[in-house]
């Protein structure tokens, strides 16, 4: 059964596989195109892309079928996802999340070999993808102008307490906050230096939201306000002094590695990626494929890797714990020589396989 993920798709787009024509459309924020995965047009940045199930669904949120390949009537689907498709496109167009029982009925299954079906192809339950696709359209909604309340009963909540609930956990903020792009939130960060170079940790009062390593601490601020631009940033906290300072304790070689609160928005897989890493204890690796497998995931081996690249909390997520089948550490953001550095600090012989 083909992948149906969020990074299985955008892999077929960074690809232009075709095989994926007529199971999803991708749209670009910047452009406010639709194409098909197939489409020749230039590659957009991951971060612009959104996808659907049905193009009526990138229709309705303003998007314009793309002139070169013209996406719009694109509705075949392949008989090994035809089922998990038809479920994603009811679940797209109903006003509120569906049943169980109302999913499993219309394919035909058991509740139990549908949800199954459901989690082999996308990796999340049923009802988790609803969830997914309900808050999308409560953010689109806030960021196109509509108040709490419209936006609450447009995405299919019942109440605002269920949007306060529910919401706040992905979108690391209040729903009023989030509709003025994060103004007002106050994030706060600090900069120290280790023996790996300089450290930067920012946080929310409800963990870490970014650490970053380098060498020039200008341009770990640059970037740390080009992540929360429209956040309100201020130095200092002592909640935050508390856990950068166990960082770095733990950067000059006093273990226990540190198990910090994190804040950050991220998808399901990415999330179970992230809690995978770390329980990887202290001195010990695990291969990406070997994680993809515990997870279910078998064929996912190149989406762990991903989830690892994009992880934007150093240490406090310690991706440098996982490595390539064979020899050599591959990439890390902050360095090989980094990533060499804090495996061996936890212990880990570097000549073991």
């Amino acid at each position: 059964m083909k992948l149906l993920h969020d990074e299985a798709l955008w892999e077929a787009v960074e690809t232009r596989d075709r095989t994926y024509e007529g199971i999803f459309c991708f749209g670009v924020r910047t452009t406010g195109i639709f194409c098909r995965p197939g489409c020749p047009s230039p590659l957009p940045k991951r971060e612009n892309v959104v996808f659907a199930f049905w193009p009526s669904i990138l229709l309705e949120r303003g998007y314009r079928p793309c002139l070169r390949c013209r996406p719009e009537g694109t509705h075949r689907t392949d008989d090994s996802v035809k089922t998990v498709v038809s479920l994603c496109r009811f679940i797209e167009e109903s006003e509120s999340v569906p049943a169980m029982s109302e999913l499993a009925a219309r394919s035909g299954l058991s509740m139990s070999a549908m949800s199954r079906l459901f989690q082999e192809a996308l990796g999340v339950t049923p009802r988790e993808y609803a969830d997914a696709r309900r808050r999308e359209r409560f953010r689109y909604a806030l960021r196109n102008g509509a108040d709490v309340l419209e936006a609450t009963y447009g995405a299919g909540y019942g109440s605002t307490s269920r949007v306060y609930e529910g919401t706040h956990v992905h979108l690391g903020m209040t729903p009023n906050v989030y509709r003025n792009g994060g103004r007002g939130k106050r994030i706060t960060y600090t900069v120290a230096m280790t023996p790996l170079g300089y450290l930067l940790v920012a946080a929310t009062d409800r963990g870490v939201s970014s650490v970053k390593l380098g060498d020039v601490p200008d341009i770990l601020l640059e970037e740390l306000r080009e992540e929360f631009a429209s956040a309100e940033l201020q130095e200092g906290g002592e909640k935050l002094f508390e856990w950068t300072s166990r960082l770095v304790d733990y950067l000059g070689g006093h273990l226990p590695w540190p198990e910090l609160p994190y804040d950050v928005r991220a998808t399901a897989f990415q999330r179970q990626v992230w809690e995978h890493v770390r329980r990887i204890p202290a001195g010990a690796t695990e291969r990406y494929s070997e994680i993809a497998r515990q997870l279910d995931r078998p064929q996912a081996t190149r989406a762990v890797a991903r989830a690892c690249a994009t992880n934007p909390v150093a240490l406090v997520v310690p991706c440098h714990r996982v490595v390539p089948k064979g020899k050599g550490l591959a990439g890390y953001r902050w360095g090989l020589e980094r990533k060499r550095k804090l495996l061996q600090l936890e212990g880990k012989d570097m000549n073991d396989p």
